[in-house]
């Protein structure tokens, strides 16, 4: 066998380059190393402003105390336009440093007390104060969970300037035992731009504060859920709906003790679009706010009836007992909601409403006396937890809802034969029910 020679080691790369070679070879690796080691500082404002804008107020408040560079870019007024600050409480003097940082083009602010065992923080007059002269463009004023004193603080202390203002769990009270106005007097002078106005739990609202709220002109979304002190004074809820929430559009009324008459008397709001209405749970216990006004106040309002309901000729309903009717009909029981309220709801301007929709035997037929216009431009509508509500309601929407798209009645008395029935008149509306199938 013939042996072959063997290959000697190819030289390396190195060792072939010269030396103005190697070192440029060197000088080209730390280079590349230090593409990878690139720190905060070494990028340009503009895309540090970038990044800041996804950091919360904390986070930017925090960078400003790192070095004379970040101090002056988490000053910039872009990192301001939205001040969200209810992920903690903040004392007012801690509060007052952020609001240093405010901007006039400031649009977005938020704040919460954080209540604990049932104890609120006061709220400043001074807060609103800096605020109002700050925020020049002020739109969406956030306040949450904190106590307002009514000598202190007076909605005219809030910013004029305000699109939205929401008061959700705040607590307004008094220490001067005498009757007074309600606490939202004039608040459509002070806050013309006002479209959106949330006061969710706010255990002082009564029903006397239909008639402030029904003021403002430009006001779109109202909401009064988880509101106690509302309760069955229909005089105010039809004067407000009379009179005024010309532009009103969603409005919600869902786990108060508002039952037919006042809803009915949402019927004269034409440019409604979502209604949102659910019983209170067994233990809510319903609150009588201090503040009310005096009895002169209150006026005669000749309401106008809903639907004179009559049963179709059944005879399984001419045996039935007083309780199965009560249930069916939807027993005019204060603080309850049924099919009384429910058919005042989305009709249209027509002489001769005679619309009766004809199903199975089982389905039990209702038929309505002509009414004039109320809600056409209905198009969602939430109903829960009322056994009132029966199939006459679904029915009801089946011809004079011409424009909803959203119908939840769960934990209503409706069955499972009247939502097979909607759906096949009206397939494009999304149905929501105690029925899971449906």
């Amino acid at each position: 066998m013939k042996r072959t020679k063997s290959q000697s080691p190819e030289p390396s790369d190195t060792q072939t380059l010269p030396k103005d070679a190697k070192r440029a070879r060197v000088v080209t690796d730390e280079q590349e190393n230090n593409l990878y080691n690139c720190n905060l500082l070494d990028l340009s404002d503009d895309v540090l402003l970038n990044i800041f804008k996804f950091l919360s107020a904390f986070d930017v408040m925090a960078l400003h105390l790192c070095c004379s560079r970040l101090n002056r870019l988490c000053c910039d007024r872009t990192l301001w336009r939205r001040v969200d600050l209810r992920s903690q409480y903040l004392p007012m003097e801690e509060l007052q440093k952020y609001v240093k940082f405010m901007q006039p083009m400031t649009k977005f602010v938020a704040i919460s007390g954080n209540k604990r065992e049932n104890e609120y923080r006061e709220l400043q007059r001074s807060f609103l104060t800096t605020i109002s002269s700050t925020c020049e463009n002020l739109e969406n004023l956030i306040i949450e969970d904190y106590d307002i004193s009514r000598e202190k603080i007076q909605i005219t202390d809030f910013p004029k300037t305000l699109h939205k203002l929401s008061l959700e769990g705040c607590q307004v009270h008094k220490t001067v035992p005498t009757p007074v106005r309600s606490y939202l007097c004039k608040i459509d002078v002070h806050m013309p731009n006002l479209t959106c106005l949330i006061l969710t739990n706010c255990k002082w609202l009564n029903s006397h504060s239909f008639m402030a709220i029904s003021k403002i002109p430009k006001l779109k979304e109202v909401r009064l859920n988880s509101c106690y002190g509302l309760s069955e004074e229909v005089a105010y809820a039809s004067l407000a709906c009379r009179y005024g929430l010309k532009s009103l559009e969603i409005l919600d009324l869902s786990d108060t003790f508002v039952g037919d008459s006042v809803v009915s008397s949402f019927s004269h709001t034409s440019s409604l679009t979502e209604i949102y209405l659910e019983c209170p749970s067994v233990g809510a216990v319903q609150h009588h706010p201090d503040d009310h006004p005096p009895q002169q106040e209150i006026v005669y309002v000749n309401l106008q009836n809903g639907p004179d309901v009559r049963l179709n000729h059944q005879p399984a309903l001419e045996n039935a007992n007083q309780n199965d009717l009560d249930r069916m009909m939807g027993e005019l029981v204060p603080y309850q909601i049924s099919d009384r309220s429910m058919c005042a709801l989305g009709l249209q301007n027509k002489e001769n409403n005679q619309d009766i929709v004809y199903n199975r035997d089982e389905i039990i037929l209702f038929q309505g006396r002509p009414r004039s216009s109320t809600n056409p431009f209905l198009k969602k509508l939430v109903v829960r937890n009322y056994a009132g509500v029966t199939n006459q309601t679904l029915l009801h929407f089946t011809a004079n809802g011409p424009k909803l798209k959203y119908l939840d009645v769960t934990g209503t008395s409706v069955t499972r034969e009247g939502l097979h029935n909607f759906k096949i008149h009206r397939p494009e509306v999304i149905l929501i029910s105690s029925f899971d199938e449906m």
